[in-house]
């Protein structure tokens, strides 16, 4: 139970701070082969880009989870209580549509990767694991924001108690 309770607080983080530490690595070796050894490798700057793809849709479950995606601030700081939480669950039933719209649009052009067995041109890596990218980071969102739905619904019943 708890690392499903690490993976659930850290697990976004974790991946992020990996892609991260492995992109600043890759950049790394090309700065110092190319200013000290005077030679470029063709790889580093397409592997760094792909990381970049993956470290930017999983960063939008991260901004889901730990609520730092914009919103309207200026409203929901003036609200109190149920109301506060009605625009919370508004806003991330929006965002649940619209993620939920683009899963389809996303898998099918990663099932068109899959099929067209294309490969990226300096590692000649299979374009859909770049293509995957977009599915496990809309995914990943739709079950934050069911996460925050819950958490909200569960808040305003708490209220319930309370007042009665």
């Amino acid at each position: 139970m708890k690392i499903l309770k690490w993976l659930n607080q850290y697990f976004e983080e974790a991946v992020l701070i990996g892609l991260l530490m492995i992109m600043t690595l890759i950049m790394g070796v090309q700065i110092c082969a190319r200013y000290l050894f005077n030679f470029s490798l063709s790889w580093t700057e397409e592997i760094t880009r792909y990381l970049f793809v993956w470290s930017g849709f999983l960063s939008i479950g991260f901004g889901v989870q730990r609520s730092i995606a914009i919103r309207l601030e200026q409203l929901t700081d003036k609200l109190k209580g149920k109301a506060k939480s009605a625009i919370f669950i508004l806003d991330y039933l929006i965002e649940f549509v619209f993620f939920a719209y683009m899963i389809p649009a996303a898998y099918r052009y990663f099932v068109t990767a899959i099929q067209s067995g294309q490969v990226s041109p300096a590692c000649a890596m299979p374009m859909w694991i770049l293509q995957a990218a977009p599915v496990v980071g809309f995914v990943l969102v739709e079950f934050r924001l069911l996460q925050k739905i819950y958490l909200e619904i569960k808040k305003v019943r708490g209220m319930k108690t309370c007042q009665q």
